[in-house]
Parts: structure tokens; C-alpha cells; sequence
């Protein structure tokens, strides 16, 4: 029997041919979400590696969760994040599919340990790899963010993940769905589908439902109405909300996603959202000087450069 998630069926195998329940994010009737859901459902035809190519907060771990789901395949969904997290879980039986998050971003030994991986065992004999990423195979080769050969393994298995403004006339269904999620009564006016859909939103869909997050939060009523989402997608002039720890608290509510989050990857996705803009900053102000970086942020210098590569940041200079 395959695995389902939290308010999907529960009797019966799922077939492949099965749309995903509408809390993955899949519902409206864009060109865009079409082409998602056929090229999601193609894939399955060979289940067993696949790249989720899109924006942050599109929707990647969501069409991830809709490739096992709907697989067939039992046992668990494990995130991987380094080589030794993997070896456990090919050590693990019950493991029937592996999850990579920016795999642009792991380190040299996952990916050494991944190309074998696909190269000495076939699909059959091995869990399913999934992976995500922000650029395609060959533009993460070009940047030098993954193997060669690695990355022409991956480059016939993507499956582009559409940004929230390629989907903007599916806004309507998705709000629906996500003010239902929230189940506090609350209700939208006529109004916030039209201005939401005239913002621009670099987070995606995760920014939007941070949004709606907050505004079930603000107990002014229960018709949540442009001017409202407005006022909350302003960020605050209170010291608290301008305060790092302010900003964090309001951020933090959109990544954390109960139903299809990734169990063991919260933690690691927050830290590299905290330590990429940190180390970036550090570093300009060091003019790329390494050992003078690692001094500031108080850390060895090898740990920042190995965080570094983690996270797929150019160092520059490493020597004063």
C-alpha cells in the first residue's frame, strides 16, 4: 500500500494516474500548474530520479511529496543532507525514497556518493532520489556547483516547478484551499484575490501563505480584505517587528508546514536562509579575506569555507 498524506485516502493503493489532494498546491487551471501535474505525472512512468527545477517557495517539496505519493512504491521519504545521512538511510530498508533539497548547494561527498549511487544500481535495486534545485543541472555544471557527470546524469530527469507569477489566475483556488488549512472561520473579501495578484511575491508561494498566516493571527474580524493583507505585508515600524528577532518570528510561520514538510530538513533549511545572507555580508565587508571573515563570525577558517561551499557561495579571496 503506498503512503499518503495527513487528510488523503486512506484505503486502497494509490494510483499513479491520481491528481494530488488540493493542500499540495496543485489546484487552479493555469497552463502552468497543467503542465506541472502532466510532467509530474509522466515522470512516474519511471519512477526513480527526478529533479524538481524551480523557485524557492514554488512548490518543490510539494511535487516531491505528489511524485511519492502517488509512486506506489511503500516505505519512507527520508531528507538527506550529508554523505553520512545517506549511508544510514541505504542502510535502512524501510526507505523507499531519498530527498534532496538544493542539491547544488551539498557538499562534494554527497555527490561523489550520489553519481556512484546511480551508477553502480539500477532504479529497482535502490530508493527512488528526488532531488530540488533553484538552476538546472547544466547551469549549476556552468557555476561549478555540481559534478559533471553527475549532473548529466540529472539533466534528463527535470521537471520545472512553476513561480507563483506564471500562476496568478490559479490564485483564487489556492487561497481557498490555504484559508480552509487555517480553520479559525476565517473568510476572504472579494477584493484580496485581485490585489494579491497585482503584487510581485520573491518568495512565492510560501510568502503568500506566510500572508494569510499572519492575517489569521490579527483577530480585527473575519473578512480578511485587501486593505488588510496590505497593512500586514508592510513590514511594521515597531522596534520589535524591525528587530531581527521580529522579522524571524514573522518569516518563520511559512516554512514551517506541518502536512508536507520534510521531516529532519526544517532545522538545516533554516540555518542555511540565516547563514547565506550572513556570510555574504561578512564577507563584503572583509573584501572576500577569509581568515579575517572567520575571525569575525568567530568560527575556523576551514568551517567557513566548508559552509561556504555548502551553500554554494563564491569566497573570492582567501589570503590578506
Amino acid at each position: 500500500m503506498a503512503p499518503t498524506l495527513p487528510g488523503a485516502e486512506q484505503s486502497g493503493s494509490v494510483a499513479p494516474q491520481m491528481r494530488a489532494p488540493a493542500s499540495l498546491g496543485f489546484d487552479g487551471q493555469s497552463d502552468a500548474v497543467r503542465q506541472l501535474r502532466d510532467g509530474l505525472d509522466s515522470s512516474l512512468s519511471e519512477f526513480g530520479l527526478h529533479v524538481l527545477v524551480g523557485e524557492q517557495g514554488s512548490g518543490r517539496t510539494r511535487a516531491a511529496r505528489y511524485l511519492w505519493t502517488h509512486s506506489s512504491r511503500p516505505g519512507r521519504f527520508v531528507p538527506v543532507i550529508d554523505r553520512l545521512s545517506l549511508e544510514e538511510a541505504l542502510q535502512d530498508e524501510g526507505v523507499s525514497c531519498l530527498f534532496i533539497n538544493e542539491i547544488g548547494m551539498s557538499e562534494p561527498a554527497l555527490q561523489s556518493a550520489l553519481h556512484n549511487l546511480i551508477e553502480c544500481k539500477p532504479a529497482a535495486e535502490r530508493p527512488a532520489l528526488i532531488c530540488t534545485s533553484s538552476w538546472t543541472p547544466a547551469r549549476l555544471v556552468q557555476d561549478r556547483r555540481l559534478s559533471t557527470l553527475l549532473g548529466a546524469m540529472l539533466a534528463p530527469h527535470c521537471v520545472s516547478v512553476p513561480p507563483a507569477r506564471e500562476r496568478r489566475e490559479d490564485l483564487s483556488a489556492l487561497c481557498a484551499v490555504w484559508v480552509g488549512q487555517v480553520d479559525t472561520g476565517l473568510a476572504l473579501h472579494d477584493d484580496t484575490v485581485p490585489w494579491l495578484a497585482r503584487q510581485d511575491w520573491p518568495g512565492n508561494f510560501r510568502q503568500i501563505r506566510q500572508l494569510l498566516h499572519h492575517a489569521s493571527e490579527d483577530r480585527r474580524g473575519n473578512i480578511v480584505t485587501a486593505a488588510r493583507l496590505a497593512e500586514l505585508h508592510r513590514i511594521d515600524a515597531t522596534p520589535d517587528a524591525a528587530s531581527f528577532q521580529g522579522l524571524m518570528a514573522r518569516y518563520l510561520p511559512s516554512m514551517l508546514d506541518l502536512e508536507t514538510d520534510i521531516q529532519g530538513s526544517l532545522h538545516a533549511r533554516v540555518m542555511a536562509e540565516v547563514e547565506r545572507p550572513l556570510f555574504r555580508l561578512v564577507l563584503k565587508a572583509t573584501d572576500g579575506n577569509q581568515i579575517r571573515a572567520a575571525a569575525l563570525l568567530g568560527i575556523n577558517r576551514n568551517t567557513l569555507r566548508k559552509r561556504l561551499q555548502s551553500l554554494g557561495i563564491e569566497a573570492g579571496r582567501s589570503r590578506s
